[in-house]
């Protein structure tokens, strides 16, 4: 009997690490990551190799824990994912005469890898970290998919070796076993400040790495070798008309759904009240009809978007439920802070972790909207882009006035003003410090150079600068930045940790790579068309999804932070940042914090998001602390 074997879960791994009672590490390392694969585990020892998996199923119910092996068993993998074309990928390599012992995408890692080698990685349309131990040269070879959906940590321990896992919490007990004990890096520290996150491959420790998205690593004897095999393209340019890019559009997208429809367990697609998720929405309809069933988050504040959702799956003739999410402010921030591992401030991420728990109650797989922003050019930033290409020729000085002369209006971030404020204010910087000014507008060089007690750092702009690429245009470099910085490290992250939290799939239709290739090889004016962003993905569906979603203006997954940060969350800010003894004044100086406290401080930043990624840093450094 065959076996089946489809999962999406954790892994973790070590080869060549001098290890205390590696199988107990390993199955503590497993344990901390149960809810990525709460239906069972496998694990793997051999010579110096042990990897493990936690699974949870999706596609080929039927028993099969990983390691999955070659047919001689001298290649072994571990897998965190799904391959989308595994079905297609599985028939070719049969054809060519590899045997199958199972019916999963996971077999086909193998397969491929015994024919094509890291070259594999060209073939696979999908969101995948994995593990293949090949006993024929003693190498293990690791890779991520190419936007860094799924994530794989890894650290050198001093005493030799190599130790990985999807998660951090997964990671510091192979840590342990070899040894080690974890410092903070203080240059994450500082660019979490700047950024509300901390940048990949960096993480808040010393030493310990994210693998690059689009990039493999193979490790043997003692040497590692890391590669990229993939990053966005921008050239060469489309030449089609509008129309043919309308019907491309509809083509790309339509087939990265299909793909991802591909389960068997209950599946749905969350729907809000926006472009992108009513774009999946209507696709993966085509192909379920009135059996698909979609997922609608109820918040009762002012920016609920469940009527329009609900009015949207009328149209569409697919069954909606409504989600009512109720949030406690506190406890939400507490089970974030546990749950994401490093310092994460996007306050988005407490109602990302409540809908996924709500969700997973009535399905296993949830299809999503996310990356159609920067995929297709979504934000008011794009539109920024495209302007200051014409107006770079403004004088420094004269942009410096007119910001100085909308500077009260930048707390009001939504308003029309707000962006103004924020635009000019970037006209003035240089291209790094622009980035920070239209995305988070958090603290930048000046700012942190004033208040940072902690120890030597280099500018948070620097890391930033060696990211962008100069080559682009406007619209383009500011889109491949922000592949590089806010989705991998803050939106991608977010979906996975809020998702696995709670042992839900969320798949990204949109984050597809034959789809991002494809827009971002339009023309500018294609994609932000007389002022109106992702112009190109409206009109595609203009004549298929309601006219109000078409329309409509983004608002975003809120919470309302100013007013949790006034009420529900002033006692515990002022009993931590308020604080003398509190740790985060090690980093950063306390009479700015008090200030900040008392508003009396950027204001014309984005103050909120500052006051609440800084109390996130406190109770991060609390956890951190009792860890020790």
């Amino acid at each position: 009997m065959r076996r089946k074997a489809g999962y999406m879960c954790g892994i973790s791994g070590a080869v060549g690490a001098h290890l205390n009672a590696p199988q107990t590490a390993l199955h503590r390392s497993l344990d901390a990551i149960s809810h990525r694969g709460p239906d069972g585990q496998g694990t793997y020892f051999q010579s110096q190799v042990c990897m493990g998996m936690r699974r949870l199923a999706i596609i080929d119910l039927e028993g099969g824990d990983q390691p999955i092996y070659n047919e001689d068993e001298t290649v072994a993998v571990v897998f965190n994912g799904e391959i989308y074309n595994y079905r297609e990928l599985m028939a070719g390599l049969k054809s060519r005469g590899h045997t199958f012992a199972t019916d999963s995408d996971t077999e086909v890692l193998v397969h491929l890898y015994e024919e094509k080698g890291e070259r594999m990685l060209e073939d696979l349309r999908g969101m995948f970290a994995f593990s293949i131990h090949d006993t024929r040269d003693g190498s293990l070879f690791l890779a991520r998919d190419r936007f860094g959906k799924k994530p794989l940590y890894y650290t050198r321990p001093a005493s030799g070796g190599l130790l990985y896992a999807s998660e951090l919490k997964a990671l510091r007990p192979l840590a342990r076993a070899a040894g080690e004990r974890w410092q903070i890096n203080d240059q994450a520290i500082y660019d979490y400040l700047s950024l509300g996150v901390v940048p990949q491959p960096s993480t808040v420790y010393l030493g310990v790495y994210a693998l690059p998205p689009g990039s493999w690593m193979r490790f043997r004897e003692e040497h590692l070798e890391i590669q990229a095999y993939w990053q966005p393209e921008f050239h060469p340019k489309l030449t089609l008309s509008y129309d043919e890019a309308k019907e491309r559009t509809r083509a790309e997208i339509g087939e990265a759904t299909r793909l991802r429809l591909r389960s068997d367990v209950p599946l749905g697609v969350f729907l809000s009240g926006g472009v992108d998720s009513s774009v999946i929405a209507y696709e993966a309809a085509q192909q379920l009809g009135s059996t698909l069933q979609t997922f609608t988050v109820a918040t009762g504040e002012g920016f609920d978007e469940s009527p329009v959702a609900q009015r949207t799956a009328a149209h569409l003739g697919v069954k909606n439920t409504i989600l009512k999410l109720e949030v406690s402010p506190l406890e939400g921030l507490q089970e974030m802070v546990r749950a994401y591992d490093q310092p994460y401030s996007d306050s988005s991420a407490i109602p990302s972790l409540g809908i996924s728990r709500l969700a997973r109650q009535h399905v296993t797989v949830v299809l999503n909207g996310d990356g159609g922003d920067e995929v297709f050019a979504g934000y008011r930033r794009y539109v920024a882009a495209v302007r200051s290409a014409a107006l770079d020729v403004v004088p420094k000085g004269v942009a410096r006035t007119l910001a100085a002369g909308l500077a009260p209006f930048a707390g009001a971030r939504r308003s029309p003003l707000g962006f103004a404020a924020r635009f000019t204010r970037g006209l003035a910087l240089s291209p790094a410090e622009r980035y920070l000014a239209w995305t988070t507008d958090m603290l930048r060089e000046g700012d942190k150079q004033r208040v940072w007690r902690g120890g030597p750092v280099l500018p948070t702009e620097e890391r930033i600068a060696a990211i962008q690429r100069p080559e682009l245009g406007a619209l383009d470099g500011q889109l491949a930045t922000d592949a590089r910085i806010n989705l991998l490290s803050d939106l991608l992250v977010k979906m996975d940790i809020a998702t696995m939290a709670h042992s839900l799939e969320g798949r990204s239709p949109l984050l597809d790579h034959r789809v991002a290739e494809f827009a971002w090889r339009l023309p500018d004016a294609y994609r932000v068309r007389g002022g109106t962003p992702k112009a190109v993905l409206r009109d595609a569906y203009r004549s298929r999804l309601p006219d109000e979603v078409i329309g409509g203006a983004k608002r975003g997954f809120e919470i309302p932070l100013v007013r949790w940060l006034q009420g529900e969350l002033r006692p515990i800010l002022l009993d931590t940042l308020g604080g003398a003894e509190a740790l985060v004044r090690g980093y950063v100086d306390g009479a700015f914090i008090d200030a900040l406290l008392r508003r009396e401080v950027m204001t014309d930043r984005n103050w909120a998001y500052i006051v609440y990624a800084l109390l996130v840093l406190e109770l991060w450094l609390q956890e951190e602390k009792s860890r020790e």
